[in-house]
Parts: C-alpha cells; structure tokens; sequence
C-alpha cells in the first residue's frame, strides 16, 4: 500500500499494530543505505508512533519539497523584478497589487494556505524548533515569536489583498489550475505539481526557494507500507525493491520526480535538473522541516478550519494561535 508519512498517519498505524516490520528487509535489501537518512526519517517509528527512530514500517522512493512557483511572463509583462530575497518578496506582491492583480494562489479549503503559514513560521525558527514540534522533543508555544510571526503576517497579508479572501473555500486543484492559466503570478506549493506545471504551463516560468529561509516544508515522500496481514509478503518487498532500482529512479528524475537513488548524470531534463539540485541544497543544510498537520491525528483539519478563520477574518492571530495550542496540546502522545 502506498500511505501517508507521519506522526498522525504511518505513524498511528504502526503504534496500533497494522503494519509489518521492514526492519530486517530493510538491511536485506540495501534500502537502508540508499536512502538518505534526512528522507528516511519518515520511514522509521518508535513505539509511540513518533517518526525519526525505531524501526523501519514504511519505505519511501522519492523526496519532496515546497518552493515558489513563479510566472515570469507576468513578472516581465508589469515590468517587476523577479525576487531573490523576502523584501524583494513582499515588494513584487505589493506591485502586482497595486496593478488590481491578486499575487498569490491560495487554496482555505486545503493544504495550500496553512503552508503558506508554516513557511513564514519556518522563515524565523530552526531544526531544534522543528524538532519540538514535530518530533515532541520539547514544548512547541504557539505563541513564541515563530508562530505569532507566521499568524500576524499572514493576516496582513490578506488585509493588503495578497491573498484573496475569497481563497477560504477554494481547493489546491483551484489554486493549481489559477496558476496554469496564467491568473496568479506566483504559487507556493510543492514539487509534486512539478511534472504537470512542465507539461501544462504554456509560459516561461521558474522556481526559486522561499527566500530568507533555511527551512522549508518537504520530506521523503508517501511511503509503501506492507499490512501486518498481507497474504504475500514477498511480493510486496519485491515491488518496493523495483522502486528503488536505478532503472526506476532515473526514469523517475526524468519525469518531474525527485528519485532518492538515481544517477545524477542520467537526469537530462534541464528543469528536472534544476529541481533536484533545489531538493538537494535543502538536504545537505538539513532543511526539510516536515508539514504542519503531521504532529496530531485530526491536526490536519483544525489546521484548515482556523486558517480559514484569518482568511476570512472571523479570527484574529492571537486566538488562531490559542486555538491551534488547544489541539496540538490534546493529541500529543504522553510517552
């Protein structure tokens, strides 16, 4: 089965008994070792169902990582210079703005406008923060300077009109397609719209990572995770094995993926090229900092209902943050 990686998917299933051990198969098999361990971390979890340690329930073949999508087309069109630091950032959403243009694509109804989020609380944290929060080692405040930064600038964000109100309802796939049909001119989101955004956009476009920060959201991907009652267990280790072979990788890094074992000179495809080398950089300064839901079971859908409350503006950063704590704090495993 392919599932979700995660404290409140894999990892929920794997404290209940549902999954098979991969542990040995793991070592057997060499996955162990062509899987980098910052990608791996999602493949291993404790008895709690806590990600990072413990034994191997689940085994991913493919990274994943946000960045921002850009339309240059746009950029060039309104004459607004493409950014390379967060000042530069905000300058080009308040531009596009006062040109009556809606600069970014957001979706309240899904994933997209709580990344968002995350990533401005990312842009002010480091690896211990994220470690407190995703891997409980420590108290996550969601009201220390992190947090109340992301909250409060995402508010005003939608006071200025960089993101519409009107995005509270509307899906990833809206804000997936506003950007192909060249209505946003920048898109936060992840490498997993890659290989559409190649064969769809019928602009010049780039990406660049979220600037000014170390961290970002990403992970290895959604892992193949064999049922504790599986009727062919041989079967199952032998596909994931097809995964990760070189022929399947490289095929992969040809297609819009990010492959966590291929050969780097068989990858021709020049943005295929420049997506992995994005992945790669965050990689080696450890800077994949997971996703916002994935702490609590249920954290997903709190976190989609109070964002939407600041987009809408029926909620204020203080009690957005109070809210969030309130949840976070009831589903953390006591261990």
């Amino acid at each position: 089965m392919e599932y979700n990686k995660g404290n409140a998917t894999a990892g929920l299933l794997s404290k209940q008994g549902l999954l098979t051990d991969l542990t040995a198969e793991a070592t057997k098999r060499g996955w162990d070792k062509k899987i980098p361990s910052s990608v791996g971390t999602t493949d291993v979890y404790d008895t709690n169902g806590v990600m990072g340690s413990g034994k191997w329930y689940g085994v991913t073949d493919y990274g994943e990582y946000t960045m921002v999508y850009y339309n240059k087309a746009l950029f060039k069109k309104y004459k607004i210079a493409e950014p390379k630091t967060f000042d530069e950032l905000t300058t080009a959403l308040g531009e596009f703005k006062a040109k009556g243009i809606t600069p970014l694509a957001n979706a309240g109804a899904e994933y997209i406008a709580q990344q968002y989020l995350y990533q401005l609380a990312l842009s002010k944290a480091d690896r211990a923060w994220v470690d407190k929060y995703e891997l409980y080692k420590g108290k996550t405040d969601f009201h220390d300077p992190a947090w109340t930064y992301a909250a409060t600038t995402f508010a005003d964000w939608v006071k200025k009109g960089y993101i519409a109100k009107t995005s509270s309802g509307t899906k990833a796939e809206d804000a997936g397609v506003s950007w192909i049909q060249g209505k946003a001119p920048i898109l936060f989101s992840g490498s997993w719209w890659y290989g559409r955004f190649q064969t769809e956009a019928k602009f010049d476009w780039d990406t660049t990572l979220w600037p000014g920060s170390n961290l970002t959201l990403g992970s290895g991907g959604n892992i193949w995770v064999v049922p504790k009652g599986a009727k062919n267990k041989q079967l199952a280790y032998d596909f994931i094995d097809i995964t990760l072979s070189k022929k399947i990788q490289n095929l992969m890094g040809n297609k819009g993926g990010i492959p966590v074992a291929a050969d780097t000179s068989a990858i021709t495809d020049p943005k295929s090229k420049q997506l992995i080398a994005h992945f790669n950089t965050v990689s080696a300064r450890d800077g994949l900092a997971f996703y916002p839901d994935w702490p609590v079971p249920g954290f997903y859908d709190v976190l989609v209902s109070e964002t939407q409350k600041l987009i809408t503006n029926s909620e204020k950063p203080d009690a957005y943050l109070s809210n969030l704590q309130k949840a976070y704090d009831k589903g953390v495993p006591s261990t």
